[in-house]
């Protein structure tokens, strides 16, 4: 990686680390000031995501070849180390003397030759790490680079071997899927495009085996119509099953993917409505929905106190902890505390109680998140369903595979197992009184 692409990661990291506000916002903001190639875009969007990764294991490495604790080092200094010992440990290709050269010579122009002696001979100890035969493996938290608090979540509500899982599988390489509407035929097992492989796995929906930045500059991506909607976030807007000519509501809905997909089974008749609390979001949703010739009426609403239109079928696309997509958002995992998850299930419950009133008798309500956590899916629907007695639980057998769903009739996917996000998603309908 050259010395620039090194620069502009050392300031994403710090900003990252500074503001604990979204990586990928961050990340966009400062790249986007410079004139990068989408190479080089590609190769800082991996080396951050990589360096915030690891974090946790890279911590503790630092801090056994420091005299005082970690948490009292300037957090400057801290980022340069995280950096460097990634290249070191991680990072074959980068020869260890020329990464110990490139961050002492950068920290001792930053921040002075006293920080740069310093950084040199932390980073010179890095050499020493037998990071393969780590004797850790007992402390998963640092082994695999997790919160301590949400391993032992897990363990408490998976068990340890499914929890080990878990771990493992979201510090792999994510797997995107593409989405073609459903008016788009494509009967090919297997689609090459301009280099580009997409492995069809069923329906619409098509692994993408690589080239995924390519895909979305193509002109397959755009002249199809075509979206990056993972499988188990369009089994959601399938539970829902509208049929042509109703009215749909999607509340909490930007960046409007799902309401996307719900216009390919209205087929132009009936409307869709999509709301936001979110006004920056919310404007993200209606370029997408533009971009795509949808006819979406979009609006900014809190899905928790304002009126909506009373509709056949509803989806709460609800704001969560995200625990069913750490592969792909790999900064939640630094960014959420243990008290959020209850947080998150009150604000989840009061928006079920709020949006439930607007649901036409026989219509259907669809609860989903992208959490893994109990206290977020069936213990939301449970406290909702003795809270409104006219809705019951609708099964989803024949709408989506019968292995995602589980014995509460509700769609539960499992990230390592079935290949695709943790999603959650509970089909209810609404009886008449």
């Amino acid at each position: 990686m050259n010395h620039d692409l090194r620069k502009v990661t050392y300031d994403i990291i710090s900003e990252f680390e500074k503001n604990k506000s979204q990586l990928k916002l961050t990340r966009d903001r400062i790249i986007n000031i410079a004139d990068f190639s989408s190479k080089d875009k590609s190769r800082i969007t991996v080396f951050t995501n990589e360096v915030v990764k690891w974090r946790k294991k890279i911590d503790y490495y630092i801090s056994i070849n420091l005299k005082k604790s970690i948490s009292k080092l300037d957090k400057r200094i801290l980022n340069v180390l995280r950096i460097g010992y990634y290249e070191i440990l991680f990072d074959a290709k980068i020869p260890i003397y020329a990464s110990v050269d490139y961050w002492v010579q950068f920290t001792k122009i930053r921040f002075g030759r006293l920080k740069a002696g310093f950084c040199n001979a932390i980073l010179r100890k890095a050499r020493k790490v037998k990071i393969n035969s780590n004797k850790n493996l007992k402390n998963l938290s640092i082994f695999f680079s997790y919160p301590e608090w949400l391993v032992q979540k897990w363990e408490n509500q998976f068990g340890k071997e499914q929890t080990i899982k878990l771990l493992k599988y979201f510090n792999l390489p994510p797997s995107y899927f593409l989405r073609i509407p459903k008016n788009k035929k494509i009967s090919s097992s297997l689609i090459i495009y301009k280099n580009l492989k997409i492995q069809n796995k069923e329906s619409n929906f098509f692994r993408i085996e690589s080239g995924l930045s390519d895909i979305l500059e193509n002109d397959f991506f755009k002249k199809n119509n075509c979206s990056i909607q993972d499988r188990a976030s369009g089994a959601v807007v399938e539970i829902l099953n509208p049929k042509p000519g109703s009215t749909v509501l999607d509340v909490c809905a930007a960046p409007g993917t799902k309401a996307n997909y719900i216009s390919d089974f209205l087929n132009g008749e009936g409307e869709i409505h999509a709301s936001d609390i979110d006004p920056i979001r919310m404007k993200l949703g209606v370029s997408r929905s533009e971009s795509l010739s949808l006819n979406i009426n979009w609006s900014n609403k809190n899905a928790t106190k304002d009126l909506f239109l009373k509709s056949d079928y509803i989806i709460v696309d609800a704001p969560c902890s995200g625990t069913g997509v750490l592969g792909k958002k790999l900064d939640i995992r630094w960014r959420r505390k243990k008290s959020d998850i209850k947080s998150f299930a009150s604000l989840q419950l009061n928006i079920l109680k709020n949006i439930s009133k607007f649901v036409k008798n026989d219509g259907i309500l669809v609860y989903a998140t992208c959490s893994l956590e109990n206290e977020e899916n069936w213990d939301v629907v449970s406290q909702f369903l003795k809270f409104d007695n006219s809705f019951t639980i609708d099964s989803p057998i024949g709408l989506i595979p019968n292995e995602w769903i589980n014995d509460k009739n509700c769609m539960q996917t499992i990230p390592y197992k079935h290949k695709v996000d943790g999603m959650f998603a509970a089909r209810l309908v609404k009886n008449e009184t």
